[in-house]
């Protein structure tokens, strides 16, 4: 008699992932040039970082204000948007 097969184990696929809070706010993917990359009002905190590391090589983030402007900064380890410091 063969001896019984053990279940393939899945991988845990938000290995290494911190939670993205939702704040509400509008988000923009940036290239390298401060524009837009990605058309459109605006996505949520989470889906500008899983588009900002889909689309382009160098990407960043940037809070899309209330009269349009752009608002350039980046997510920290505590999953909040920081607003880039000018320098």
């Amino acid at each position: 008699m063969a001896p019984k097969k053990k279940p393939a184990k899945m991988a845990n696929r938000n290995i290494g992932q911190a939670a993205i809070k939702d704040d509400g706010d509008r988000y923009a993917v940036v290239g390298t040039d401060g524009k837009p990359v990605y058309p459109g009002g605006g996505v949520t905190l989470d889906e500008a970082r899983r588009l900002g590391t889909s689309l382009v090589a160098a990407a960043g983030v940037a809070r899309l204000e209330g009269d349009g402007t752009l608002t350039p900064g980046r997510i920290t380890l505590a999953g909040e948007f920081e607003a880039a410091t000018p320098a």
